[in-house]
């Protein structure tokens, strides 16, 4: 009945076109599925596991663990399927200092008795900057991340990405040293937000408005 109301009134205001397209965005909004509906589906028990292998670890530091745990809370929020669950980012935090980061495939956290998931979102930093070496003053993060959905009993590959963000995109903002560990901070959520689209549903048009939105998340005053 709302909707009915609602399409008579852009008919009358606007004519039939854009009563149609008005119906149609209250109807289907911005909700846009994963690329990836491998957590979607069916009882799971999931693991986000983060790998680093790049060798700039100042300017690094903890960020691939704030990243995983960006990340955790979003699949166990935003991910539709009430049967899934996701471990315990700590437990994760737990094995990786145990074994001191140093493991050969995603699949081992996820076989680990305090873990014992079924499937492992994993990724490997490849390549991370929020400084240009040429311009310290100026902060722009800059991140090459490779992600896998791995089948912990198997060890399949079940999806596998390269993504490359930028933030913000377009242009580079002034920020001194102070800031430098807030906007790493940052930047590990979008990075985090970024892949979290690939296994749950989003808001396409937020992402498309990102620029804007990033300019007024990392404003650094």
């Amino acid at each position: 009945m709302r909707y009915t109301i609602i399409l008579l009134l852009a008919l009358t205001l606007t004519g039939c076109q854009a009563a149609l397209f008005t119906s149609m965005a209250l109807l289907k909004g911005t909700d846009s599925p994963p690329r990836y509906d491998i957590l979607l589906k069916g009882d799971k028990r999931v693991a986000v596991v983060p790998r680093s292998a790049v060798s700039n670890m100042f300017e690094l530091q903890n960020a691939p663990r704030e990243i995983a745990r960006h990340l955790n809370i979003q699949l166990e929020e935003k991910v539709r399927n009430k049967k899934l669950r996701v471990v315990e980012q700590s437990k994760v935090e737990a094995w990786l200092d145990a074994c001191n980061n140093n493991f050969q495939s995603f699949a081992e956290a996820g076989k680990h008795s305090s873990i014992q998931a079924d499937i492992v979102v994993g990724f490997d930093i490849v390549g991370f900057q929020i400084r240009d070496p040429q311009n310290p003053d100026l902060v722009q993060g800059k991140c090459q991340v490779q992600v896998q959905a791995i089948e912990v009993a198997t060890g399949k590959i079940l999806t596998s990405d390269d993504l490359i963000i930028i933030d913000p995109p377009n242009m580079p903002l002034s920020g001194g040293q102070s800031m430098e560990s807030q906007f790493r901070q940052q930047f590990s959520q979008v990075i985090a937000q970024r892949i979290g689209t690939l296994f749950h549903h989003y808001d396409s048009h937020k992402l498309m408005r990102m620029d804007a939105d990033n300019l007024e998340m990392h404003r650094l005053n």
